[in-house]
Parts: structure tokens; sequence; C-alpha cells
């Protein structure tokens, strides 16, 4: 007779960026079996390059480390760490019950910490040619592009940062920027000015991208005129949008923006139990708020307890 086994904890943290991770440590920390369900290297964080405004580390520290070294931490205090797909989760009596590709687990208490994605562009192309020269990590991909052309399209200090990261190894870098002009942190703005092979063009509307196997080039409209741009790669920096498929599976209350509603003082949703933190939740997307946001979840889910 065949068995489905059922795996029970206290708290199940869904979600391995900042937020999660910083959850989990502190719930395993305060005596609760907790299991954290999440790829650590596919988070935001790890995917962010060096991150030079994260407090302690006054040279930076690289996305990824950091993410290892939040996950080596809350693994000291009994943390388990799964890197599984939560395809859905099932309110019953007193428990959740969370299923996975392959497991099923319950827990009295969840903390839903799934970050957000990144924003594509919807032009004809971006979905043919992703991995085939579309890229929407900098840090994961530059190195295939040394010594070529690129385009970033996007704003804001993502693109911004991607500019500054691809130059350096790339032999000239377009910024296609959508907006009018590139707003971004001032140390960033300094450092673009001093780039000898960068060129960019603001307002920019993208109408689609070109290739054959590869990308070969895009083609966008500024001011007023279409333009071909002949690129060997293309980094999409257009922000992210929450995963919040999950919460809406629960039927959790959103925010106008489409992000989960939480008390921003115990990161409460709407469901009891329930605690959401992280990009998921919108504010500030910053690994610093992120971390904090989990820290409050994870007290408040072990108070919940």
């Amino acid at each position: 007779m065949y068995w489905w086994y059922v795996f029970v904890y206290d708290i199940i943290v869904i979600g391995a960026g900042p937020a999660g991770l910083t959850a989990g440590m502190y719930c395993s920390r305060g005596g609760k079996n907790t299991l954290i369900l999440g790829n650590v290297y596919g988070s935001q964080q790890s995917m962010g390059g060096l991150y030079e405004n994260y407090p302690g580390f006054p040279d930076g520290i690289q996305g990824i480390e950091l993410s290892e070294r939040m996950l080596t931490q809350a693994e000291k205090y009994g943390a388990e760490c799964r890197a599984e797909n939560v395809e859905r989760i099932v309110p019953l009596d007193e428990v959740f019950r969370i299923k996975t590709e392959g497991w099923e687990y319950e827990c009295k208490a969840i903390i839903l910490a799934t970050g957000a994605s990144h924003r594509k562009l919807g032009v004809p192309g971006e979905e043919e040619y992703a991995a085939r020269g579309v890229s929407y990590c900098a840090y994961c991909d530059g190195a295939l592009f040394r010594n070529k052309t690129v385009a970033v399209i996007g704003y804001g200090n993502g693109a911004a940062r991607a500019v500054i990261y691809l130059a350096e190894i790339c032999d000239h870098v377009h910024l296609l920027d959508v907006r009018d002009e590139l707003i971004s942190e001032a140390v960033y703005l300094d450092r673009i000015e001093k780039l000898s092979n960068l060129s960019s063009s603001h307002g920019v509307e993208v109408v689609q991208i070109l290739g054959e196997v590869f990308v070969k080039s895009v083609e966008f409209v500024a001011r007023g005129k279409t333009r071909v741009l002949d690129v060997d790669g293309i980094f999409v920096e257009m922000g992210v949008e929450p995963n919040t498929d999950l919460a809406v599976g629960l039927g959790l209350e959103m925010t106008k923006g489409g992000f989960v509603r939480v008390n921003r003082l115990t990161q409460e949703t709407s469901m009891p139990g329930v605690f959401a933190a992280g990009d998921v939740t919108g504010g500030r997307m910053q690994v610093t708020t992120a971390v904090g946001a989990g820290t409050s979840a994870a007290i408040s889910a072990m108070r919940y307890l």
C-alpha cells in the first residue's frame, strides 16, 4: 500500500530572498520548527550584483554572497531550506497544507516572501530571443557579451547599475531609457557621466527585437524617429512585478497596486496565520526594508503560535 507522507512544521516561509531568509532565521532561532521553500539563487537579491548600501559592508558585497550568508545563518539555527516551487496552499481547520511539485507540507503559520519578478517589455521578439540575447540579469549574463555591443532597456537605478557594470566588460553600451531622463541615485549618475563607451537615448518606445538565431538588433522610436540599433545582446531593466499567485489563490486582500495588503507593523495579512514580507507587499523595495519586514513577520508568526 502507498502512503502519501506529509511533512509537518510550525512555520513555513515561502521565498528565499532577504525577507524569507531573515524570517526563517528568526523563527528557527526562536525555537520553531521552520522550513524555507524557495531557490536562494533565484531571488532578486542574488541577481542584483554588487550592493554598496547594505550596512556592515563598506566595500560592498555581491548579492549572491549576501544570500548565501543569510542562508548559512538560518541553517545554523536549524532552519531547513528546500529549493521547491510551491504550487498551492490549502487552508484546513487549524493548519495549512502546502503542495509543491513532489511533496506536501503542513504548518500552523505561513510567511509569504515570494518577492517579485522582472517585468518584461511585451514586444515582438522578446519571448523568441529570451536566453538567446535577451536577458533580465546583467550580472548573471553580462560575461557572455564581453567585448561586444549591448543595449540596456529600462529606467531608474536598475538600468543605471546595469549600464555601469556592462560598461566595464562590453565594447559599447547603449542605454535606451523609456523615460524622458534617467532618474537614479547620484552616485550612479556620477559614474555614468564618466563612461566613454556609453551612448544614451531617452523617451524611447521599443517596437520589436530582431534577430535570426540570436539577437541582432532592436527597433525603437525616440523623438518621433524610428531607429534600428545593431546589438549583440539586450538587457531589460523595466522594474519588477510582485509574485502574488499564491496570495491570490488564498483570497488575501490586495492593494490597488496589486501587492499583498499587510499591517505594516506586524506584517499580518487579511487571513489569520498568514503573514507577508518583502517585495510582494510593495513599498520601498530595498534589501534593508525586506530584512526588517522579514524580522517583523517572524516575530508576529511566533506570537501567533
